[in-house]
C-alpha cells in the first residue's frame, strides 16, 4: 500500500506556508472533484492531505514521526463541515424569512459573508485575549514576592492565566476552522457541489 504523503499530494514542499497550502489545495480541487469529472478516491486523499496540512498539531506530529493522527484530521474536518451547515442553514433562513425565491439565492456567496464576518469577529476576540493575557502576566511580574512563601493572590492570577489560555486555544481553533471554510467556499461554484464534497468526505 502506498504511503500517505500529504505533501506529495498537494505538490508543496514540506516546509510551505499557510497560504501556499491552501493556495495548492485550490488548485488540486478543482480538477479532483468528482463533480467535474476528477477521481473520489483521489478527491478524499485531497482534503485529508488538506485537513492535515491545516491543523497545526496533526502537522507538526506528522513532520516529526509520519504518523497521521487520524481521529484528529477526522475531528477537524467534521468541525469545518459543522461551520458550513450552520452557515447553510442561517443562509436558508434569512432566505425564507425574507421571502427571497430559493433558486434564486447564492448560497455559496451567502454562506462566505457570513463566515467572513465570523472570522473578522473571532479574530477581534483572539486580539482581546492576546491583550488581557499579556497583562495578567505583567500583573503577576508586579506582585510576585520575593519570598518562599505562598502567595495566594499570584496563585489565583496563575489560575486566571490557565483559564484564559485555555480559551484563547479554542480561540485559535475557532479561527483556523472558519480560515479553512472560507478556503472550501472558495472551491465551488454552487451549493450543490460544496454540498457533495461534504458527504463525500469521511
Amino acid at each position: 500500500m502506498e504511503r500517505f504523503d500529504p505533501y506529495g499530494l498537494l505538490g508543496v514542499p514540506r516546509s510551505a506556508s499557510a497560504a501556499t497550502i491552501k493556495s495548492a489545495y485550490r488548485m488540486q480541487v478543482q480538477t479532483a472533484h468528482p463533480d467535474r469529472g476528477g477521481d473520489a478516491g483521489r478527491f478524499i486523499l485531497i482534503v485529508k492531505a488538506f485537513d492535515l496540512l491545516s491543523d497545526p498539531e496533526a502537522r507538526r506530529l506528522y513532520d516529526e514521526t509520519g504518523n497521521v493522527d487520524e481521529d484528529a484530521v477526522k475531528s477537524f474536518r467534521r468541525d469545518v463541515a459543522k461551520i458550513l451547515a450552520d452557515m447553510f442553514d442561517a443562509a436558508v433562513g434569512t432566505a425564507v424569512a425574507t421571502g427571497l425565491a430559493l433558486d434564486k439565492v447564492d448560497f455559496v456567496r451567502e454562506m462566505s459573508a457570513a463566515v467572513r464576518t465570523g472570522l473578522a469577529d473571532a479574530q477581534l476576540g483572539l486580539k482581546r485575549m492576546d491583550r488581557d493575557i499579556a497583562a495578567l502576566g505583567a500583573l503577576g511580574k508586579r506582585i510576585r514576592r520575593q519570598g518562599d512563601g505562598p502567595n495566594i493572590c499570584a496563585e489565583r492570577l496563575e489560575a486566571q492565566v490557565a483559564a484564559k489560555a485555555a480559551e484563547q486555544a479554542q480561540a485559535r481553533r475557532r479561527v483556523l476552522l472558519l480560515e479553512t471554510a472560507i478556503v472550501e467556499l472558495g472551491n465551488y461554484r454552487s451549493e450543490v457541489e460544496l454540498i457533495a464534497a461534504l458527504e463525500s468526505t469521511p
